[in-house]
């Protein structure tokens, strides 16, 4: 597998925040970024399915793997938080999206 520098795994979060932006014309912010958990589930989901040989071994360790990305999950909102809190005037103008 590739390695992806910081550099580019911050643009490839920007791009999928883009995505989840294009969508506020049609949608409650909520709902953009409830869409964009579902698609980080499924996905890692896929990902993680790629350690098993079956899908029982993968149900096995289900649980392990659903803790760790709820930590990391955890982990990134506790950050963006702190971001938001810090920035809070100039990130929440009107003009302003996620």
């Amino acid at each position: 597998m590739a390695e992806v520098s910081n550099e580019r795994f911050s643009e490839m979060v920007v791009e999928q925040i883009e995505v989840a932006n294009r969508h506020l014309p049609e949608s409650e912010p909520g709902v953009a970024g409830a869409a964009l958990m579902q698609a980080a589930a499924r996905f890692n989901a896929f990902v993680s399915s790629r350690q098993f040989v079956s899908g029982r071994i993968m149900l096995q360790n289900k649980d392990a793997h659903i803790e760790h990305y709820v930590r990391l999950y955890k982990q990134y909102l506790e950050e963006q938080f702190a971001d938001y809190a810090a920035n809070y005037d100039s990130y929440t103008r009107p003009a302003n999206k996620g």
